[in-house]
C-alpha cells in the first residue's frame, strides 16, 4: 500500500517529532510511505527525519496561499497516486481532505490536540478514519467534533525509551531546576509561569534565590517572554535556551518538569520527562489528565489560576522536597506500564487492518517479520 503522509510543516513540535516512529512502524508492516510538508517553518523536526533516514519534500520555502498549495498537492498526487492520503495538523488536514475528495483517494487524519479550528472541521466528513494521538483526544473527537465512533481509532504516539537515565534527585538545598520544552507560543501559557515564579519569590523570599526556570524551545512569543523576565527582574532565574537538539540532555538537568498548556493531545514532552523519572506539574489537559496524577506522579495547575497555583505548588515542594523523588519513581512506573514499543507496534497493526478495509487492498506483508 502506498501512503502519502502530508504534514503542515516540519517545525518544532510533538506531532512532527513523531513522524520517524510512525513511518518506521508503517514500513515494518510492509507499506510505502512518502512524506511531504506544506511549508518549512523552523525545520526543528527535520534532523529527526534525517537521522532516521526518512526522505521528505517541501512544497515551498515559505507558506504559500492556500489555493496555490492545494494545486501543488494535486499535481504531486496525480503524478504519483497513493492509495491513502494521511494528514497531520490542521492546515495539511484540510488540504489533504480537499485533494482526496477531488482525486477520489481515501483520507486518514491525525488529531493531535483537543481543539477545534476551521481547518480541522470544514472537511471532517471527507476523512474516512480519524486517528487520535491519545484516548483523551479520541473521546474529544466523539463528544465535541461529533465524529462517529466507527470512524475513530487511537494510536498513542509516545514510545518509552528503555533504560533511560533518571533525572537527578533534589536534596532540598541546592537550586531547584524546573524546565519545559516546546514552541514559545501562546497556547503553552508560558508567560503565566513567569508570573507565577515572580509571585513565589515575592511571597517566599526565604527560597527566592533557590530556583531556576528554563525554557527549551523557540517561537513567536520569545520577545514577550524576554520582556516579562526583565519586568520581574528574573534574568538570573529564568532562561530561554532556544531550540535544543538533544532534549534528553536537557531533561537530565531538571528536577521538575512543567507543562501549563491551554490544550494538548498526547503531549510527548511531558511523557518523555516522566520517562526520565521527572515529576510533572501541569494543567489537566489532553492525556495529562490521566498521567499527571496529584499526590502520585505530579501536581496539577488550575487553568484559570496558573500563576497562583504554580506559586503555591512550589512552596509545597520546598516544604516537602522528598515528594519529588517519590513522584518521579511513580511517573516512570506509569510510563513503563503504558507506553512500550510493543504496544506501539501492536496498535499500528490494528490501524493497518483498518487501512486495508478502507482501500480494499490486502497485502502479504501485513505482519512484521
Amino acid at each position: 500500500m502506498k501512503i502519502h503522509y502530508l504534514v503542515t510543516s516540519l517545525e518544532t513540535g510533538g506531532a512532527e517529532f513523531a513522524i520517524p516512529d510512525i513511518v518506521h512502524a508503517l514500513k515494518t508492516y510492509g507499506h510505502h510511505v512518502d512524506v511531504t510538508a506544506c511549508e518549512p517553518r523552523d525545520m526543528g523536526a527535520a534532523p529527526y527525519l534525517d537521522r532516521a533516514g526518512i526522505p521528505y519534500r517541501l512544497l515551498g520555502t515559505k507558506r504559500r496561499p492556500f489555493l496555490l498549495t492545494l494545486l501543488r498537492i494535486l499535481r504531486l498526487l496525480r503524478k504519483d497516486r497513493p492509495d491513502i492520503i494521511w494528514t497531520s495538523l490542521s492546515r495539511a488536514t484540510l488540504l489533504g481532505q480537499l485533494a482526496g475528495k477531488i482525486l477520489s483517494i481515501p483520507v486518514v487524519s491525525w488529531k493531535n490536540s483537543a481543539s477545534i479550528r476551521f481547518t480541522t472541521t470544514a472537511g471532517r466528513p471527507i476523512t474516512r478514519l480519524w486517528v487520535a494521538d491519545s484516548p483523551y483526544v479520541a473521546q474529544f473527537l466523539q463528544d465535541v467534533m461529533e465524529i462517529p465512533p466507527a470512524k475513530i481509532t487511537c494510536w498513542p504516539l509516545y514510545i518509552a525509551a528503555p533504560n533511560s537515565h533518571p533525572a537527578p534527585q533534589w536534596d532540598g538545598t541546592t537550586p531547584l531546576h524546573i524546565g519545559t520544552t516546546g514552541r514559545l507560543h501562546e497556547v503553552k501559557n508560558y508567560p503565566l509561569l513567569i508570573e507565577g515564579l515572580a509571585l513565589f519569590r515575592q511571597r517566599y523570599p526565604q527560597w527566592a534565590d533557590h530556583i531556576r526556570l528554563s525554557f527549551a524551545g523557540d517561537g513567536p512569543q520569545r520577545a514577550e517572554l524576554e520582556s516579562l523576565i526583565k519586568t520581574y527582574g528574573l534574568q538570573h532565574h529564568v532562561f530561554l535556551l532556544g531550540f535544543q537538539t538533544n532534549v534528553t540532555s536537557f531533561l537530565k538537568t531538571l528536577h521538575l518538569y512543567t507543562q501549563p498548556s491551554r490544550y494538548e493531545g498526547m503531549c510527548l514532552a511531558a511523557h518523555e520527562a516522566m520517562n526520565m523519572s521527572l515529576p510533572v506539574i501541569a494543567t489537566p489537559v489532553g492525556e495529562m489528565r490521566h498521567s499527571v496524577q496529584p499526590g502520585k506522579t505530579g501536581f496539577i495547575l488550575q487553568p484559570d489560576h496558573i500563576p497562583e497555583t504554580f506559586c503555591e505548588t512550589l512552596a509545597e515542594i520546598f516544604q516537602h522536597p522528598e515528594e519529588l523523588h517519590r513522584y518521579g519513581i511513580a511517573a516512570k512506573s506509569y510510563i513503563d506500564a503504558h507506553y512500550s514499543r510493543d504496544a506501539f507496534m501492536q496498535r499500528c497493526g490494528t490501524i493497518v487492518e483498518r487501512l486495508a478495509q478502507i482501500t480494499g487492498i490486502k497485502t502479504l506483508e501485513n505482519t512484521p517479520s
